[in-house]
């Protein structure tokens, strides 16, 4: 009876307590192996079958449990050099239990600088793999593909360079470099670089890099070796969920993890459109259409708790209650002074640092989004030549932006103070043209960056002057929410339409009321805007401090001052002459400032200027000797000068823009030339002088058609055909340059331009005299009774 007792409480303290053996067939755990075997692996085996292989696993049970439990740091350095990897790898074995020596401690983890070659990342299934488990669920999240700051932590010249994603917390972008996320494609990697050009030039997407840098971080966790995309990721479901849970596990927000998954979609969608990859897989649409279908159906619970995200935001919103106006602009309340300060120092021709001219860019982007809460597209879109088409209207100074972000069938239109107006116009006189690089693409726009290039976000911009000042950051946004509840409070119907088009709303509202806008409404709006709290309603102690400087700001804006050549006529410039004082200037009727006075300075003192900006201040040549030995541009130079090549292939010169003068278009230089600079080209197709007489009869008169010699040969450049064929969607400056026979600045000039497709002949409009900025561009065509338009004169001075 003892025995049976004792036999009894073995079997229930085995049946409590059984030992997990994995089946070897199946690969998964099992409590009675042989039962297991028997009515599902082995079930048409005989016993002494199973029985031997219930042995194979309890032995490989037992070798598992003896060996491959025990890992060793010092062979996983060995074996896996990438840090981030490997400290990844660490993490996933202790949370599974395993025994690592030679660990290091926690305090020595401390997240380093990402390397930039390639590394192979582990994935959740081959970490499962190495320890025996199964994969996590898929999941991810994703934040919003908003542009970068100016800077960047990693190197530019490094082939895998990217830039920052829109402001992640400091513990997501740790994470991300920990995890290996940040790992990329070559720039230069085919298959990514075509779907960039597709982007940019059919679907008219030109700001894509976030989406290319997006794609190329998934695609690279998914293929973690190699400098090639392989068409392998279209059947790597599991490596796909697994980079949507890293995301999730680096405390990214669900917006950012949808964006990744649009943007993939859209690369699978692209792929379809390849005849080629058609042709060597019959089966390559049914991949992609499966691929399609596995992250449509990852989007749904991402999308679901995107949505609880937002509730929830809106929620503690509710709570928290809206800013008021006056919280949102106190920005510009607090710079003002210190602004005005700035500018009464341009003004006058005093030193001002480089760091006090990009807060003063910073805040005349706050005037528009916090002043007048413009949308930031808005505010980088807004160009040059928008800004000299402004017009005067009710005491308000108005401006078109035509490209924004916001809307494609209406315009952004605001007026402007005068005071405002003066303050932005100084930033586009005295600020703007030291920025300008030739070697960089402004784009046309108004406002730019140090380097030379349009500015990449302004509400980065926005964020970086309320840090300067202390303040806690205001979003376009919030200021532009509050201004619609206040009017949804305050405003009639019809005032809250007005309100609608003048922030170039996009809503149904505004959309339904759409009319065309005239002057005489936006200065209405802005009005009626400012009835609101604004920002310079309670700042009375700094107007007594700043009255003398505003009113020279409302004088020079809102009366045309006097040209320069009546100025000239007054005090005629000599060699022993002196420039007029302050007094002699305001008894002529001239204005007080310097705006003449520094036409008046030498040459010589501009360049001693630059030197001392350099910082020089031994070894370096005179000013009066660089002014001896300038020379113009040779035409050996001009024809292998890059900025001269790009301007031509691209015809995008800087510093010049189209104007209407009364019916007639023109040239008006937005910058200041030197002589002998190089504006422009007189661009067209280059034909024969025949073909060009054919033309010429068939219109009865020249046009655009420019006839020369270049040696014996008669050569034409057709400007009338327009478009041209190799810029169909540009206006060239060149064809828009008036005639002037007495007043012409610049003149054509013959040069052979060494391009890739071969040389070229191109007439390059070179400047006869010191240009300033707004004036018109004009040329002598050599239109006489004998000749027409230069016909049948060898032009000689094409060449010098």
């Amino acid at each position: 009876m003892a025995s049976v007792v004792r036999r009894l409480k073995n079997w229930f303290c085995q049946k409590s307590d059984r030992r997990i053996v994995h089946c070897l067939l199946c690969e998964k755990p099992q409590e009675m192996l042989t039962t297991h075997l028997s009515r599902v692996c082995m079930k048409n085996s005989t016993p002494e079958e199973r029985l031997e292989e219930a042995n194979r696993a309890k032995e490989s049970t037992k070798a598992w449990t003896r060996e491959a439990r025990n890992w060793d740091y010092k062979e996983m350095v060995r074996r896996y050099p990438h840090r981030p990897s490997r400290l990844a790898l660490l993490e996933e074995l202790r949370q599974r239990k395993f025994f690592v020596a030679n660990a290091p401690n926690q305090a020595d983890l401390e997240p380093e600088e990402p390397s930039t070659s390639t590394a192979v990342v582990p994935t959740a299934s081959g970490l499962s793999g190495a320890a025996g488990g199964c994969s996590e669920a898929a999941g991810g999240v994703l934040v919003s593909e908003d542009s970068s700051s100016e800077g960047s932590t990693t190197d530019a010249s490094d082939r895998t360079w990217q830039r920052d994603q829109a402001q992640p917390s400091a513990g997501v972008r740790v994470k991300m470099l920990n995890m290996g996320l940040y790992q990329k494609f070559p720039a230069e990697e085919a298959m990514l670089t075509d779907f960039k050009g597709y982007l940019i030039n059919t679907l008219q997407v030109t700001n894509c890099q976030q989406v290319i840098d997006n794609i190329s971080r998934m695609l690279r966790y998914i293929q973690p070796s190699g400098d090639k995309v392989t068409l392998d990721f279209l059947l790597k479901s599991t490596e796909t969920k697994d980079f949507l849970t890293q995301l999730r596990r680096a405390d990214m927000g669900p917006a950012t993890i949808l964006n990744y998954i649009k943007n993939m979609i859209r690369f699978v969608q692209y792929l379809k459109t390849h005849l080629n990859l058609v042709a060597a897989d019959p089966d390559f649409y049914r991949k992609c259409q499966a691929y399609i279908d596995l992250l449509t159906f990852l989007r749904k619970p991402v999308s679901k708790w995107n949505s609880k995200v937002t509730c929830k935001i809106r929620y503690e919103r509710f709570i928290e209650g809206e800013k008021s106006l006056q919280e949102c602009q106190a920005v510009l309340r607090k710079a003002k002074k210190h602004m005005l300060s700035v500018y009464g120092r341009m003004l006058e021709g005093d030193h001002v640092a480089s760091e006090e001219k990009t807060i003063f860019r910073y805040y005349c982007e706050a005037i528009l989004i916090l002043g007048h809460f413009q949308s930031p597209g808005a505010v980088e879109g807004l160009t040059t030549t928008e800004w000299d088409g402004r017009k005067n209207n009710g005491g308000k100074v108005c401006v078109a932006v035509s490209e924004h972000k916001t809307a494609a069938m209406q315009i952004a239109v605001f007026a402007l103070t005068m005071e405002e107006a003066a303050i932005l116009d100084a930033y586009y006189t005295w600020i703007r043209p030291e920025c300008i690089r030739l070697d960089a693409d402004d784009g046309n726009r108004f406002f730019i960056s140090t380097s030379g290039t349009k500015i990449r976000s302004a509400t980065n911009d926005l964020c970086r002057l309320h840090t300067h000042y202390k303040l806690p950051n205001i979003k376009s946004q919030q200021v532009r929410r509050t201004v619609e509840t206040d009017a949804a409070a305050n405003f009639t119907e019809e005032q809250k339409v007005s309100v609608a088009h003048y922030m170039a709303h996009s809503t149904a509202v505004a959309n339904q009321h759409y009319r065309m806008k005239t002057l005489d409404s936006v200065v209405a709006t802005s009005n009626l805007l400012s009835s609101l709290s604004r920002y310079s309603s309670d700042d009375s102690g700094e107007e007594v401090a700043q009255a003398e400087k505003r009113r020279r700001v409302e004088e020079e804006v809102s009366s045309p001052t006097s040209d320069f050549d009546v100025f000239l006529q007054a005090f005629p410039v000599g060699i022993t002459g002196q420039p007029p004082n302050k007094t002699q200037r305001a008894k002529a009727g001239f204005p007080t400032d310097r705006v003449f006075y520094d036409k008046c300075a030498p040459t010589a003192a501009k360049v001693a200027k630059l030197i001392e900006a350099e910082g020089w201040t031994a070894n370096h040549p005179r000013p009066e000797d660089i002014i001896v030995k300038w020379r113009p541009l040779s035409r050996a130079q001009a024809q292998s000068d890059p900025a001269i090549i790009r301007g031509v292939t691209s015809q995008k010169w800087s510093g010049l823009a189209a104007k209407d003068f009364g019916g007639q278009k023109g040239v008006v230089a937005t910058k200041a030339f030197g002589k002998g600079s190089i504006l422009c080209d007189f661009h067209g197709k280059v034909i024969t002088g025949a073909e060009g007489r054919e033309i010429a009869e068939m219109q009865d008169e020249l046009g655009h058609l420019f006839f020369f010699k270049h040696g014996s040969e008669e050569v034409c450049i057709d400007a009338e055909t327009f478009p041209c064929e190799c810029h169909p969607s540009l206006e060239t400056k060149g064809r828009l340059i008036t005639h002037s026979k007495k007043n012409f600045n610049v003149q054509p000039r013959h040069c052979v331009v060494k391009l890739q497709e071969g040389d070229r002949d191109v007439l390059l409009f070179q400047a006869t005299k010191d240009i300033s900025k707004d004036e018109k561009i004009r040329f002598n065509h050599s239109i006489k009774k004998r000749s027409f338009r230069g016909e049948e004169e060898e032009l000689d001075w094409l060449d010098h």
